[in-house]
């Protein structure tokens, strides 16, 4: 097997290549360029750090990798589904834990669908050890009006705290681009993935700190259920457990079928 820098390839290459790899998983992941690109800008994915691995000439799945500071994210690794139960997944991975190691990393953080026991199974077997379960929600909230003033992501992203996951810190946020808009209603912040989809995609909301409990939050969501009637307002399953359950347990929501692990590997040379 060879481990080719992904920056060698062209996006059109890599989106094609990271659709194939996730054929028939949990959650489908379309062949979308555009899409691509917006994920590796806001998400700090390195195309140089990320690898393509061939197998007897045949472009076999790819690895994404994150870099911020000290700290490495596997972002996405996949594999086609002919190559699949060959033992590729650890084969890919290894290398770019030890280069990790190599730079002074202090740490290697990645979410996997909790339900996909294979990929859990191999994570822990490399050595990665379960953080926190990330969870998701799905509701109608009642519509009520309200003055929705479109503002900059950075209004969000300033008000959100430290240690979230990787999707939801603020620097993620913030490097989100258009479709993705923000929201403002009095205290209150919201990002939307996409407001022409047929759900409202929630990828943050958030109250400036002195007004929180006060109602500010289900005020927003009620006004976006207003401003776009009809529609499911759906956020990914990548929310700590326990710390949004009240909020959106409360405004009638539940959680969707699909939840995932943060998992976390010492990299440092202190922690071998």
């Amino acid at each position: 097997m060879d481990l080719i820098p992904a920056a060698e390839f062209s996006f059109l290459a890599l989106s094609t290549l990271f659709a194939r790899s996730f054929e028939g998983y949990f959650v489908p992941i379309p062949d979308a360029p555009l899409a691509f690109d917006a994920r590796v800008r806001s998400e700090h994915i390195s195309l140089m750090e990320s690898r393509v691995a061939r197998v007897d000439g045949e472009l076999a799945g790819l690895v994404l990798m994150a870099r911020r500071g000290q700290v490495s994210r596997v972002a996405g690794m996949g594999i086609i589904p002919s190559r699949r139960g060959q033992g590729l997944g650890g084969a890919m991975l290894r290398p770019l834990m030890e280069a990790a190691r190599a730079r002074g990393d202090s740490r290697m953080v990645l979410e996997v669908i909790e339900q996909n026991a294979p990929a859990v199974k191999l994570y822990e077997k490399l050595g990665f050890r379960r953080v926190r379960r990330l969870v998701g929600f799905v509701g109608r909230p009642t519509p009520e009006a309200g003055a929705l003033e479109e503002v900059a992501l950075g209004e969000c992203a300033r008000l959100l705290p430290d240690g979230l996951p990787w999707q939801l810190d603020a620097a993620t946020v913030q490097g989100l681009s258009s479709p993705v808009k923000a929201f403002r209603l009095g205290p209150a912040c919201a990002v939307v993935a996409d407001v022409s989809a047929p759900a409202l995609g929630l990828r943050s909301l958030v109250v400036e700190p002195e007004s929180r409990g006060q109602g500010a939050g289900r005020r927003l969501l009620r006004a976006l259920a207003a401003a776009h009637p009809g529609k499911t307002v759906s956020v990914g399953a990548i929310v700590p457990e326990g710390l949004c359950e009240r909020f959106f347990l409360g405004a009638g929501f539940t959680h969707p079928a699909l939840s995932q692990l943060e998992l976390v590997l010492d990299v440092s040379t202190d922690a071998r």
